[in-house]
């Protein structure tokens, strides 16, 4: 996930629903009977951030919240300094402060039994959270997982079905905190991207990053691009070799850096993310993964991609893959473990 990049004006600082929705927060207790982690939750006084696209219907969100670009929020009720990312699915939920929820994620499902996540946690990409599931106060799901019983406090939780890798120990900083990132949002004026001569791409997008590279690209509709060297990484940007396709619905959280060789062909509904967070503080803040795919390589429909990791020339990345983990040249991968299985803890 990428929380330092602001988003492509226009937004909207209010659910879509406004008659069904409040931004006064919710008390949240920790669910499984311990204190809460140390430090206070985010402060209030600034209004939640409910980007264009995104819907928060029969649903409160606390203040300092930052809801993404095509997040449904549906009968939930999120607490104060909750992030969303980019196209994540919330249902009949309650969310505790301080959680961060990354690109991709599914917790919940409509009209079933409460989901309930507590205070500080991190639900990372693609990430599945099933009905009537207790996930605790500072606990981890790794990217991929499927998460279909309870989780205790500070646990990380992989694989699908999601089974416990380790207990966090972190030093007790605080809860994650974004309201600064919301209000520095807030004020900051739209900077359209500016693309290389003779690349194509579609409608309907975010393209909020800054692009550099070859000739002949082709990045098809719905692309979400964030990152620039001037944000928290010098590293930060698209890079792009000559003659890359990449198909539709893409998602690039590249304030880390990502860069894709030249002939290579991505194909729909891939994420690729070149941050993640220090899981060894309580306030999980950003780090640098940075991306990098070689040339010729083919990566399937809907890939994630979590950095730091290498692609090799001419590797092959196959559909539903999880990659966290470099890939030699020349390899056939289908991620750490086959389909959604992964030991991904940073995005």
């Amino acid at each position: 996930m990428s929380l330092p990049n602001p988003p492509h004006p226009p937004y909207t600082s209010h659910p879509s629903n406004p008659s069904a929705a409040s931004h006064t927060a919710a008390s949240h207790t920790a669910d499984d009977g311990a204190p809460p982690p140390a430090g206070a939750a985010p402060q209030g006084g600034i209004p939640p951030l409910i980007e264009s696209t995104a819907r928060a219907i029969a649903s409160r969100v606390g203040p300092g919240s930052w809801i993404r670009r095509g997040v449904t929020v549906t009968d939930s009720d999120l607490g104060p300094g909750v992030f969303v990312g980019f196209r994540s699915q919330v249902f009949a939920a309650r969310i505790g402060a301080g959680t961060l929820i990354a690109s991709l994620a599914r917790i919940g499902e409509p009209g079933a039994a409460r989901t309930v996540i507590g205070r500080g946690a991190w639900v990372a990409a693609r990430a599945v959270v099933a009905p009537g599931v207790r996930v605790g106060d500072g606990a981890v799901v790794a990217a991929g997982a499927h998460v279909t019983s309870d989780v205790p406090r500070d646990a990380i939780v992989v694989g699908a079905p999601a089974r416990i890798l380790r207990r966090r120990e972190p030093v007790e900083d605080g809860l994650p905190d974004i309201a600064p990132v919301v209000s520095i949002v807030r004020g900051r004026a739209p900077r359209p991207a500016v693309l290389p001569d003779g690349w194509r791409v579609g409608p309907d997008g975010l393209p909020d990053a800054e692009f550099s590279g070859g000739r002949s690209v082709v990045i098809g509709a719905g692309l979400i691009a964030l990152g620039r060297p001037d944000g928290p990484s010098p590293l930060g940007g698209v890079r792009i070799g000559d003659g890359v396709r990449i198909g539709e619905r893409a998602i690039l959280e590249a304030g880390g850096g990502i860069g894709i060789g030249a002939g290579t062909v991505i194909g729909p509904d891939v994420q690729i993310l070149s941050s993640g967070h220090d899981l060894n503080r309580r306030s999980l803040p950003w780090r640098v993964g940075t991306v990098s795919v070689g040339a010729r390589v083919r990566i399937g429909r809907g890939v994630t991609i979590v950095g730091p990791c290498r692609i090799g020339d001419g590797a092959v990345v196959t559909d539903g893959a999880v990659v966290v983990a470099d890939v030699p040249a020349g390899h056939t991968t289908a991620g750490v473990l086959p389909g959604r299985t992964t030991l991904a803890t940073t995005a």
